[in-house]
């Protein structure tokens, strides 16, 4: 008994659907925005407000992107996967029942939310770590994958049961759909036997002591701030550079979540066969070509093919960072020098709608913004050149 229940322990593919289903429900953070209305109304707040406890978990997730492999060194594996259930369970219970925004956003940025950090980094890396021999890039894709997978699943699923049953008991199910996963997940998840992979050991300080880091992160901020944009204006750009209503904007929202999906599932296994170097060269300047000619976009065959693009680049980021982590610098603190990077990609997300608000805010439109942010993207051509050794070498 003890012995077949070893073997189901330890078969890769089961770790990699767990990894999966654990980013699957934590890709409810995604999904806020669904419940905005509903909150705004029953507090009686401000958007404003509402959308504080979002904008917060962000700063929060920086903190348990980067403190992974601490975490998991003082408390080991089940410990923290504990800790991530409790957190994640008890934070959406918490949310449930709030009264105002301090207890919100307390039980959701906070609790919830340093859950939700440390869930999506065990799931890619345990992942990776697993599959590290064989099919490391199919792992990184579908672990990462799992992620938008969830919010264009549970986006529609939130929808339909806030409308029939309110905003909090809907936090609830998905709060009981989080602990039964993360609780399966507990108990079965282990760390790989052969876990250092790699004749790389950077800890988490020698990596912020190196150039290359730093030249790694701006490259993914920089690259990635267009999807910070399109988080939050790809909407109202379709209607205003297309000329359309509404509802049929904000299809172009599913078509870029659809596409970065797939380009998250796919482009891991295909960088193994390529390089990391080339298809990030490759997509970097199809992006920036994207972001310069997006204001021309004027039809809605157009719209969906530069909301895609924007997709493509979004999913090739996120899904390659722990690929170029792992290159870089090994995989014994993966955890946590993978969570470092990951925070590039998280920045980005604070900073690219800002710049697409002030843009809109100042001029009346979205172009100077495109002018910034195609700047931005280029720039992070050059810095992928200066670093292609070490991802090309690792």
């Amino acid at each position: 008994m003890s012995r077949t229940l070893t073997k189901f322990k330890v078969n890769p593919w089961l770790i990699l659907t767990l990894c999966f289903l654990i980013n699957f429900i934590l890709g409810f953070k995604h999904v806020w925005s669904v419940l905005v209305p509903y909150i705004e109304v029953d507090l009686r707040i401000s958007r404003a407000l509402v959308v504080l406890p979002f904008s917060l978990m962000s700063i929060v997730n920086v903190v348990g992107f980067s403190t992974i492999d601490y975490v998991k060194s003082r408390l080991g594996l089940k410990l923290t996967l504990t800790l991530t259930t409790v957190s994640t369970g008890l934070g959406l219970i918490l949310a449930s029942v709030s009264q105002d925004i301090i207890m919100l956003t307390i039980s959701y940025a906070f609790i919830y939310g340093i859950g939700q950090a440390l869930g999506y980094v065990l799931a890619v890396t345990l992942g990776v770590k697993w599959l590290y021999r064989t099919r490391r890039g199919l792992a990184a894709g579908l672990t990462s994958g799992g992620y938008s997978l969830g919010t264009l699943v549970l986006a529609p699923i939130t929808s339909y049961l806030v409308s029939y049953f309110g905003w909090r008991l809907t936090i609830l199910v998905i709060a009981i759909a989080s602990i039964v996963v993360m609780s399966i997940a507990t108990l079965v998840l282990t760390e790989p036997q052969d876990d250092v992979v790699s004749s790389r050991t950077y800890t988490p300080l020698d990596i912020l002591k190196t150039k290359t880091f730093y030249i790694a992160w701006s490259m993914i901020f920089l690259t990635s701030l267009i999807d910070g944009f399109a988080a939050s204006h790809l909407t109202p750009f379709v209607i205003e550079y297309v000329g359309v209503g509404v509802l049929i904007a904000s299809t172009a929202v599913s078509v870029y979540s659809l596409v970065n999906f797939l380009t998250r599932v796919v482009i891991g296994e295909v960088a193994e066969r390529l390089g990391i170097y080339r298809i990030l060269m490759i997509t970097y300047v199809i992006s920036t070509l994207n972001i310069v000619l997006l204001p021309t976009y004027r039809s809605l065959p157009l719209a969906y093919l530069g909301s895609s693009l924007i997709g493509v680049i979004h999913g090739t980021n996120v899904a390659l960072i722990p690929l170029i982590a792992a290159r870089m610098w090994g995989t014994k603190y993966l955890g946590s020098n993978y969570g470092l990077l990951l925070t590039s990609a998280t920045m980005s997300m604070l900073v690219g709608p800002i710049i697409g608000g002030l843009s809109h805010d100042l001029t009346g439109d979205y172009g100077l913004s495109m002018v910034i942010l195609a700047i931005a993207s280029a720039t992070g051509i050059p810095l992928l050149y200066i670093i292609r050794k070490e991802i090309t070498q690792g």
